[in-house]
């Protein structure tokens, strides 16, 4: 057996983001309600739940090969195991049910809450790869439903756990990191436009073209760091929440090389920029999270 293919089939490296949102998300809400001496007390239950959430994303990874196989073969991706044919549709079908199972048992096991986030990430992933909805080949309904999925909900799903999810924290982080990805999720696409737009999937990198792509990816990066600030202004967030400026560093890296059209393709599987925008989207979480957790000490010593 091909244990590199199988490996390959759910793109692990997409799966650090989601992963580390639950982990880091539940630390920091601990951190939050001043609770966190009960992380390492339930570290098995926020470990279940952080697969849980990946295998969600992974079952929509499965689905966008299943669906793009011809697509994938005339944008150079030959390399994926479904479109090399190391894999079988069917069997990677059944790899699909088995993490979508997976992630709706174990949500529903955690609390009512986290099970409907898991069955609302994995309707977000037939909503965006299946025919009649199809959102991929949409205008901006593609990366909207993107930045949905994986820039608003995934903090308060990690909050559900063992928080409330109608506080408004998770919620106003999402928002931030929603506009983010609506941005930065167009990296996927940058290296695709040749079978993308032969088979009609109208993506923002077909439709502008990336000079003007390159500017609404510049706008939308200042909309949500300008939004962090009107939340930090209105006291909406605490003011240790302003760490995540830091990620403005990364994010104007990313910028000046999309100008510059200075975007590699790397072994990994994309290009340089889409690591950047998976490795930032994960920072987010870790940031947040760190931010809380080293506040008392800086107010202790200041």
């Amino acid at each position: 057996m091909n244990w590199k293919a199988w490996f390959m089939l759910v793109r692990p490296f997409t799966l650090i983001a989601p992963f580390m949102a639950i982990m880091f998300g539940c630390l920091l809400q601990l951190a939050v309600y001043n609770e966190t001496q009960i992380f390492w007390q339930n570290f098995s239950t926020i470990l279940l739940a952080s697969f849980a959430l990946a295998s969600a994303q992974a079952v929509g990874q499965i689905m966008n090969q299943i669906e793009d196989i011809e697509i994938d073969r005339v944008n150079g991706k030959s390399y994926r195991p479904i479109a090399s044919g190391e894999i079988s549709e069917e069997k990677a079908q059944g790899v699909a049910w088995f993490f979508a199972i997976f992630s709706i048992l174990i949500g529903f096991a955690i609390n009512i809450y986290y099970g409907f986030f898991m069955v609302a990430f994995l309707l977000a992933g037939v909503l965006y790869n299946i025919e009649p909805f199809r959102l991929k080949k949409r205008l901006w309904l593609n990366t909207t439903s993107l930045a949905i999925s994986r820039g608003l909900l995934p903090l308060p799903a990690a909050w559900s756990i063992f928080g409330n999810v109608g506080d408004a924290t998770p919620w106003l982080i999402g928002s931030i990191m929603a506009i983010w990805v609506l941005a930065w999720q167009n990296t996927k696409d940058i290296n695709d436009i040749e079978g993308d737009k032969k088979f009609g999937i109208v993506t923002p990198a077909v439709y502008h073209g990336l000079k003007t792509l390159s500017w609404i990816i510049a706008f939308l990066s200042f909309l949500s760091f300008f939004l962090l600030a009107v939340y930090l202004k209105a006291g909406l967030l605490p003011s240790n929440m302003a760490a995540l400026f830091i990620l403005a560093i990364p994010t104007l890296w990313m910028i000046y090389k999309m100008f510059r059209m200075d975007i590699s393709k790397i072994s990994l599987e994309n290009n340089d920029l889409w690591a950047a925008f998976y490795l930032t989207l994960a920072g987010f979480y870790i940031i947040a999270a760190t931010a809380y957790l080293i506040h008392p000490y800086i107010t202790l010593f200041s």
